[in-house]
């Protein structure tokens, strides 16, 4: 009961955060927005108390709309342009446009970095706060370095300055399980899937940082501690820190990116997670195509998200995604097909190589096991693919894993296919840069007192494993899932899933139902 309650009040408190996002918003000549409350105006100026800086004053002249959620019917009118000045105009709430949203993206940016700070406060502030899709701030911090006995001007005299945005992602799900063929009960229950807190932003015209610490399942770990730089002669972009591999096009997925609540089986039981390691990113074929490669080591516990349990000494990893095709059609719909292939070289600590597989549920235990494997280390080749056209995708992978001995050779190998259909008509944004699909976001957030439902997807997978080769009796698993997703708007979702698995061999054979749901936050 105790859990129970704790986890109750998440849950509202993850709602009224969602919630409180929605407000009216100015949309400034430069790009940026101040969310917050309309108040009126002063002559040539709007009053508006945003919810980061207080009280502000905004020229007219410096707003290019208003949108209003609580602003009142009057205080609407008394803003109102007149005819021959039309600077302000009063727009119905619109939700912003994929390609301007990253709220829940782990994806470097494939444009420019976001408008600073509106200068609403005196140029030598040190810092600033602002809400555009989470918290957003900037730090200056001025350096001056004086010549010594002269008086002449400085040797240095600058501003050293910090931008970025600070939110939080999270995760709770409640899942229930049905077992038959000899397998073993398996108690309902709720859990913490995630809970991260996170950072990024940009220190310099080609730098940036990323930070998140996170709790799962109760245990607290780092998820990622990365610097970028961009722009880096014959190679392009380079990011150094713990990060994600780019081993297989589920495990660079962004948050709140995936259909399903959790990967495909054989992901669930390749994929490393991330670890700490050297990467590249260069663009190909006039931006059309990218390359990822990099040199990664261990993890702080590389277990926690997938079964991959191999300590690595090194793990060589190369990621090459194509857009194929990209176009509209007669409706103005895009339509795309990106092709993608990975690789990676795998060197195993002490000769020990194991992989497990839970069914697609982190409430579940692992049911595939291949136990400890004295090899040297694997080689893992892996396809990938996704279509997409208007609303309608189609994903899918195939992956094979070769264990490397002086005697002899395992071979494991899984595959997965899914679709999904966005019922509501949005379309999934793209990353160019490194060649991913990116998260649904709403266009209209529901909304009871407007009618409008936020955005509705069903979705369909079969996915499956295969840890049994020659002596290692590891099992096969087959999983085919629903899936049932409403975004309430850009920051809140929630997920219903529904799977079904056999598991052939292994330590625990039979067959497994699972009915899941999810509340997912990103803000």
């Amino acid at each position: 009961m105790p859990c129970r309650r704790r986890v109750r009040a998440l849950l509202i408190g993850l709602s009224l955060l969602a919630t409180a996002a929605r407000a009216d918003t100015l949309l400034m000549t430069t790009g940026e927005r101040l969310h917050g409350r309309l108040v009126g105006e002063e002559g040539e100026a709007l009053v508006f108390e945003s919810d980061a800086l207080g009280v502000v004053r905004v020229p007219r002249g410096r707003v290019e709309s208003v949108s209003a959620e609580a602003a009142s019917a009057a205080v609407l009118e008394a803003v109102a342009p007149e005819p021959q000045a039309p600077v302000i105009a009063a727009v119905p709430p619109v939700a912003a446009p994929v390609e301007e949203d990253r709220t829940a993206s782990e994806l470097p940016p494939d444009r420019p970095a976001p408008p600073s700070a509106p200068e609403t406060r005196k140029q030598e502030d040190l810092l600033r706060l602002w809400v555009d899709q989470g918290l957003r701030y900037q730090i200056v911090q001025p350096v001056v370095i004086w010549r010594p006995f002269q008086d002449a001007p400085p040797l240095m005299d600058e501003e050293v300055r910090m931008t970025g945005r600070m939110g939080i992602r999270g995760s709770v799900d409640v899942a229930g399980f049905e077992t038959s063929r000899g397998l073993d009960p398996i108690g309902a229950d709720v859990v913490l899937r995630a809970l991260r807190l996170y950072t990024t932003g940009e220190f310099g015209p080609t730098s940036s940082y990323a930070v998140q610490f996170g709790v799962i399942d109760g245990a607290p770990y780092l998820h990622q501690a990365s610097l970028r730089w961009t722009g880096v002669p014959r190679v392009h972009n380079v990011s150094f820190g713990y990060l994600g591999i780019p081993q297989t096009l589920e495990n660079v997925l962004p948050f709140g990116g995936a259909v399903f609540m959790e990967p495909p089986l054989p992901v669930l039981a390749f994929a490393p997670g991330n670890r700490m390691g050297l990467q590249i990113e260069r663009p190909l074929w006039e931006g059309r195509a990218s390359l990822t490669a990099g040199i990664y080591s261990l993890g702080a516990d590389p277990g926690l998200n997938f079964g991959d349990q191999t300590q690595s000494l090194v793990r060589p990893t190369a990621r090459l995604a194509a857009l194929v095709w990209d176009g509209q059609d007669d409706k103005g719909q895009r339509r795309l097909l990106h092709l993608g292939v990975s690789t990676a070289l795998t060197v195993a600590r002490q000769s020990a190589v194991r992989y497990r597989v839970r069914p697609e549920s982190f409430v579940a235990p692992f049911v595939a096991d291949t136990g400890t494997i004295d090899a040297h280390g694997a080689a893992f080749g892996g396809a990938e693919l996704f279509w997409m056209r208007g609303p309608v995708t189609v994903q899918g992978e195939a992956m094979l894993n070769r264990l490397i001995d002086d005697s002899r050779s395992y071979v494991f190998g899984g595959a997965y296919v899914l679709a999904a259909w966005a019922l509501t008509g949005e379309q999934p944004g793209y990353n160019t840069t490194v060649g991913v699909p990116d998260r649904i976001i709403p266009r209209k957030d529901f909304s009871r007192a407007a009618g409008t439902w936020g955005a509705w997807q069903v979705a369909a997978r079969y996915s499956m494993v295969d840890l049994t080769y020659g002596t290692v009796a590891g099992g096969k698993v087959d999983e085919v899932s629903l899936g049932l997703n409403w975004w309430w708007s850009r920051y809140l979702r929630w997920q219903v899933n529904y799977g079904y698995a056999w598991i052939q061999g292994g330590p625990t054979p039979g067959a497994l139902q699972v009915l899941q749901g999810r509340m997912q936050l990103m803000y």
